[in-house]
């Protein structure tokens, strides 16, 4: 196996990045919920493993959200977060958006689409679905009450049953955060809640692909069809048998799928950028 390099840094915005791969084009990655337990630079060399698929075709980039969000802070401030950071230091190219991160992501298709080339929503829908966010609301419950011991306890439960082969990657970060200080885990679990991408999804123009487990309790395929049917040129894969860690669970119908997406509508790219703020991990 082809050793890589890895290189970490903080891009403009304060966002969070790892930059590894050996493709002619970039990949933006916009992570999920946990993020906010840990960012791009304190976990890259187990990103690198979890993209390593991706390597060949594509220098891969995960960009962390920005640490000490502002409470009310939306899906879509989040995404005017990402453009900044395209604008000034990445460029276009083609968007993985995982979760949180493809909520995010369909408002920066829709707001910014020229720094779009093709956009891929996994485990992602318009919103939640109604039975789904009684888990987050009774989250956002719990920390509001300071019920701190029950607040973890109802994670690592949910996590386990949701999530499976991502609870070490989800929770166990998670758990050694200051538990009286959660601040941007909260701050983007409200956002999760709040986002509803319904009036939007009709300005997204480039190809993209939604691509969930059938049995995901967040965005269940009903939710996902209507998700569909609103964005042009658009299609949807369910993957059976799987939950909302599809993308993990049933990696490799994952990520050939979307490598298949990907290569379908292939188109000129900009050259890898060399960023000045880049800086190699110790």
């Amino acid at each position: 196996m082809d050793k890589l390099e890895m290189k970490t840094g903080i891009l403009g915005g304060g966002l969070p990045f790892a930059r590894f791969g050996k493709g002619a084009q970039p990949l933006a990655v916009f992570p999920g919920l946990a993020d906010a337990a840990w960012d791009a630079t304190s976990v890259g060399w187990n990103l690198l493993e979890h993209y390593r698929r991706f390597t060949d075709q594509f220098t891969v980039f995960v960009i962390s959200r920005k640490r000490g969000l502002p409470q009310g802070y939306t899906t879509r401030d989040m995404a005017a977060d990402y453009a900044s950071a395209f604008d000034h230091e990445l460029g276009p190219c083609p968007i993985l958006g995982i979760s949180l991160g493809g909520c995010i992501a369909q408002h920066f298709a829709a707001d910014y689409p020229a720094r779009v080339r093709r956009l891929v929503l996994a485990s992602a829908g318009y919103q939640i679905d109604a039975a789904g966010r009684k888990i987050p609301e009774h989250w956002l419950e719990l920390a509001g009450k300071n019920r701190w011991k029950e607040f973890y306890f109802n994670v690592a439960k949910v996590t386990v049953q949701e999530f499976h082969h991502t609870f070490y990657q989800f929770l166990l970060p998670l758990l050694r955060m200051n538990a009286h200080d959660p601040h941007d885990f909260l701050v983007a679990l409200a956002a999760s809640l709040q986002h509803d991408s319904s009036e939007i999804l009709g300005k997204i123009r480039t190809p993209t692909l939604v691509v969930a487990g059938a049995e995901d309790i967040f965005f269940p395929p009903v939710l996902l069809r209507e998700t569909v049917r609103r964005i042009p040129n658009s299609r949807l894969h369910l993957i059976t048998n799987a939950r909302h860690d599809a993308y993990e669970s049933q990696r490799n119908e994952f990520e050939t799928t979307v490598l298949g997406f990907l290569s379908d509508h292939e188109s000129p790219s900009p050259t890898v950028p060399t960023l000045a703020t880049v800086v190699t991990p110790s």
